[in-house]
């Protein structure tokens, strides 16, 4: 087991409630968005 400090313990806490606050199709459409530009920049190379 990993012991954490007090620091790290409570900015792990605060990543998952960010996490949990987020929803799924606001997941995918930032997937989508980067899809996009992943596409443009191989293009323009």
């Amino acid at each position: 087991m990993v012991m954490l400090s007090d620091d790290e313990a409570a900015l792990i806490k605060a990543i998952l409630i960010a996490l949990r606050g987020i929803k799924t199709q606001e997941i995918d459409r930032a997937l989508v968005i980067l899809s996009k530009n992943d596409r443009r920049q191989i293009d323009r190379s």
